[in-house]
């Protein structure tokens, strides 16, 4: 399955604060609930997720429902990908994986609402650059990112894509590089008990799914 868009850059949010927050795995009342803890205001704020919206969790309807949202941005997640590659492209592996790895939702959700998410899942880039109001540049990749330069991302192969989504290679090694052209990339995907720093890669999916609390970051 190809992807539509590799990289979304935004513009800077002259208007409020841009945040970032981890995997939402169907966790959307509890998003709401950790915004307003924030005074997170929707008509000049922006959330920029790391993907992963669906499975998992009790709203996953509701999770892609937010891809209609003007503050609200995500990045493409790998359960995001198994559900569009699965359902809408006919593969039945990923389709069979994504059942597995909680894609049991769709069972029960509106036949109606699906060719709606899958444009919409369509959209979701691969990775998103934002720069805030002080001069940082921020990028939120949900897996991995499998280059030694922000840049390289423009040429990045399929199978380098593919990582940017499914890999735990620098989680897992602990790699402490520092990516060139870039101050900070954001990732999911992998656990982590809170916040963890390697490098200038910085992992936020504490696991909602498993009872934690979102790590929501400003973006300053």
């Amino acid at each position: 399955m190809k992807f539509n868009i590799t990289k979304l850059v935004l513009p800077v949010n002259e208007l409020g604060r841009d945040y970032v927050v981890g995997d939402i795995h169907g966790h959307v009342s509890k998003l709401e609930d950790q915004l307003t803890a924030i005074n997170f205001d929707k008509s000049k704020d922006r959330l920029i997720c790391v993907g992963d919206l669906i499975d998992r969790g009790p709203e996953s309807a509701q999770a892609l429902d937010l891809l209609d949202e003007d503050w609200f941005f995500s990045v493409m997640g790998n359960h995001e990908y198994l559900m569009l590659s699965g359902l809408k492209h006919q593969n039945s592996n990923d389709r069979l994986v994504w059942i597995q790895n909680g894609g049991e939702w769709i069972t029960t959700a509106a036949r109606d609402r699906w060719d709606h998410w899958f444009e919409k899942i369509e959209s979701m880039p691969v990775g998103i650059e934002v720069v805030s109001p002080s001069g940082c540049k921020y990028g939120i990749v949900h897996a991995d990112f499998p280059g030694r330069d922000w840049a390289d991302f423009d040429n990045f192969s399929d199978d380098e894509l593919q990582r940017c989504l499914w890999s735990r290679n620098n989680f897992r090694s602990e790699a402490k590089h520092t990516v060139r052209g870039i101050d900070t990339i954001f990732h999911g995907h992998s656990v982590s008990q809170g916040k963890l720093e390697l490098g200038n890669r910085t992992y936020i999916e504490p696991g909602v799914y498993q009872g934690a609390d979102f790590i929501i970051l400003p973006l300053d």
